[in-house]
């Protein structure tokens, strides 16, 4: 449908969590799952290569959902590439329904992939990585109390810290994986994880 360097040209400007190699990223494990899991290659593919395409309208404050404005904008550029109304409808649905914190939930294999491969990116020694630099970027405190009553879902939130996302986002990750294969791949990432934001709260107060 299209290749990464088309692609590439839609991320001009993205912060560096959500920067062309955060795609990247995402296409290979979207790729190494849907092979798993018998997904249409093709759709899972565009899937990933266009899936966070307006998130930095949303960092920006000019779009509250870069999910359904995304999902929005790669059908219109699939469909001007002479793509199958079915197909680019199928990307648009996994793109729809890749966030976390959005509210619709994927219904076809191929967005559960994209749902999980997104996912996957965001936990693990990569995850701690790109919640630092979204904290670092908004000059947030580098650990806070996580208790879940002060964590705030508002990862842009002056309060929020990487540690109190570990408590909202990141430790929640795995139980919400679809597909087996993803699965497999978060139980590593996920006690990983865990243990550094553990041994991070110890060195805070002085225990380690």
């Amino acid at each position: 449908m299209l290749t990464a360097d088309e692609a590439k040209t839609y991320y001009a400007g993205a912060e560096s969590a959500h920067a062309f190699d955060h795609v990247l990223r995402v296409l290979a494990l979207a790729e190494k799952i849907a092979r798993a899991e018998g997904a249409d290659l093709a759709i899972v593919r565009a899937a990933a290569l266009l899936h966070d395409i307006t998130r930095a309208e949303q960092d920006a404050g000019r779009d509250a959902d870069h999910a359904l404005s995304g999902a929005h904008r790669a059908r219109d550029i699939l469909l001007a590439r002479g793509v199958p109304t079915a197909q680019a409808d199928a990307v648009a649905h996994a793109i729809a329904t890749h966030r976390f914190r959005g509210t619709a939930a994927p219904q076809t294999l191929e967005a559960k992939i994209l749902f999980d491969a997104d996912k996957l990116d965001s936990i693990g020694a990569i995850g701690i990585a790109r919640a630092y630099a979204v904290s670092g970027a908004l000059n947030q405190r580098l650990w806070s109390d996580t208790a879940p009553v002060h964590a705030t879902r508002d990862q842009h939130n002056a309060n929020h810290t990487a540690s109190a996302e570990f408590v909202v986002k990141l430790s929640k990750v795995r139980e919400r994986l679809f597909t087996a294969t993803a699965r497999h791949i978060a139980e590593e990432r996920h006690a990983f994880m865990t243990e550094f934001f553990a041994r991070l709260e110890r060195e805070v107060r002085g225990e380690a």
